[in-house]
């Protein structure tokens, strides 16, 4: 067993940030009908950051037992500390693109159509209850208010590093199952 390189662990946080968002997505979708009252958003998008930062959680999570093993086993000497800060602020930059060509729209740089902003309620799951807590699911995009995509960024940047380096740190402090199973006493 040997670490695994960087670009393995962005492809698998990748994937679990991708993953995170369309749950989020198919849960706002589905829910859509209901959202009119004035608290259901609220709860959508916390359940909806519950599930995409649980989802972040887990890939650092996952990677940080992998480490621990290796920690274990002799053959690394320590743990990176700042892996899935880095990765997740990379991944946050990710996330941050539709947020950018939806800042951009606001500013009258160009027109985006009503399919864009429906695959947006998907790339941007995990915050799309927040549409509806604004009041903009019916309107067009060159009227969003400026400061609806940059606190999309400004939530993503925030909590998807946090929440990946807390799974790596929880992954690497923990001790296996098998630890406590046949603990003697």
């Amino acid at each position: 067993m040997q670490r695994e390189n960087n670009f393995m662990i962005f492809i698998k946080g990748f994937g679990f940030m991708i993953f995170g968002n369309i749950l989020g997505g198919i849960m706002t979708i589905s829910i859509a009908a209901f959202l009119d009252q004035w608290f259901i958003p609220y709860i959508a998008i916390l359940f909806t950051l519950f599930i995409y930062l649980s989802l972040m959680f887990t890939a650092g999570w996952k990677d940080g037992q992998k480490e621990a093993k290796l920690l274990r086993s002799h053959r690394v000497e320590s743990v990176p500390k700042y892996r899935w800060i880095i990765m997740g602020l990379i991944l946050a930059a990710i996330m941050s693109v539709p947020c950018l060509v939806l800042l951009f729209c606001t500013f009258g740089a160009y027109d985006l159509t009503g399919e864009f902003l429906f695959a947006m309620r998907f790339i941007c799951g995990a915050l799309a209850p927040a549409l509806y807590i604004a009041h903009l699911q019916e309107v067009p995009a060159a009227l969003y208010p400026a400061a609806y995509p940059l606190a999309l960024i400004a939530v993503y940047v925030v909590t998807t590093p946090i929440s990946a380096h807390l799974g790596y740190r929880f992954g690497t402090g923990e001790k296996n199952f098998k630890d406590y199973m046949y603990e003697k006493q």
